[in-house]
């Protein structure tokens, strides 16, 4: 992050130092007028991209992992100095991870044969933010300001697939540790409690116009949230009878409370590229 900050800051620094001798009716051309919409997204991924010719491990293509982290920003002018926004944060991946243990079946034809155990992770983070936006300044440099309100709605999930099946005749088969420390008590899936949050604040920010119509620009935002998170729902297999059954429980992993609920003040920065039309 810190470098991200000081290399917008460089970047800002070049260009405010190419287009300093402009005269301020040339610069107007280049500010939203009402009636304009704008929209945007983060620009992390091109400002690593810019910092690539900084480093001696060069510049790689900018590049956005799937919808992970990613903000979509968009405004329409009811005034040349004020707007409504909406602000969308995505943090959306899975990810996978494989770990080879004993194959039980074939451990007495193939000594060394393995099977393959499976843990599967989803992430779903979606929060929405709704503004209402004042401007000012002078030439391309502009500075805003104002408030809104955001709710977001959270959930993960994880899946397990083993690769020696339990059965009445192998009720504790070979399993990878870390997936299940008690292999005649198997999870099969923990589908983690839906997480709802809520939150009000302000901010303020500058924005830069590089080009006509193309502006880069950075804000903080300060304010109150709150939230509150469901029960995680677990099912697991056992032997039971001598038949393999699934038992599904609520329950809460780690330091996790039931409908937990609680208000803190949250400080969030972002930099972002617009495009007005």
């Amino acid at each position: 992050m810190k470098k991200i900050i000081i290399l917008f800051s460089l970047c800002m620094g070049m260009v405010a130092m190419a287009t300093a001798q402009e005269e301020q009716p040339a610069a107007q051309k280049y500010l939203p007028e009402a009636g304009d919409f704008a929209l945007g997204v983060n620009a992390n991924p091109f400002l690593e991209y810019v910092g690539g010719f900084f480093s001696d491990a060069g510049a790689n293509a900018p590049t956005f992992s799937g919808l992970q982290g990613q903000g979509i920003y968009a405004k329409y002018f009811l005034e040349d100095n004020r707007a409504i926004r909406a602000k969308l944060l995505l943090d959306i991946y899975t990810s996978s991870n494989k770990q080879s243990v004993q194959d039980d079946a074939a451990i007495g034809t193939t000594p060394g044969a393995t099977a393959i155990d499976t843990r599967k992770n989803g992430v779903t983070n979606v929060n929405l933010a709704l503004g209402y936006e004042f401007r000012r300044g002078r030439g391309r440099i502009q500075g805003f300001y104002g408030g809104e309100l955001s709710v977001g709605l959270g959930k993960n999930s994880t899946t397990y697939e083993y690769g020696n099946p339990m059965t009445a005749a192998n009720p504790s088969p070979t399993t990878y540790s870390n997936f299940s420390n008690d292999p005649s008590n198997r999870t099969l899936e923990n589908n983690g409690g839906l997480n709802f949050t809520f939150g009000l604040g302000g901010f303020v920010g500058v924005e830069y116009f590089v080009a006509n119509q193309l502006s880069l620009g950075g804000e903080f935002t300060l304010g109150l949230a709150a939230s509150t998170r469901g029960q995680d729902e677990i099912t697991k297999q056992r032997v039971e009878g001598g038949e393999v059954r699934e038992f599904s429980t609520r329950e809460r992993s780690g330091y996790q409370v039931s409908n937990s609920f609680g208000v803190r003040t949250v400080a969030v920065g972002s930099i972002f590229l617009i495009f007005h039309f």
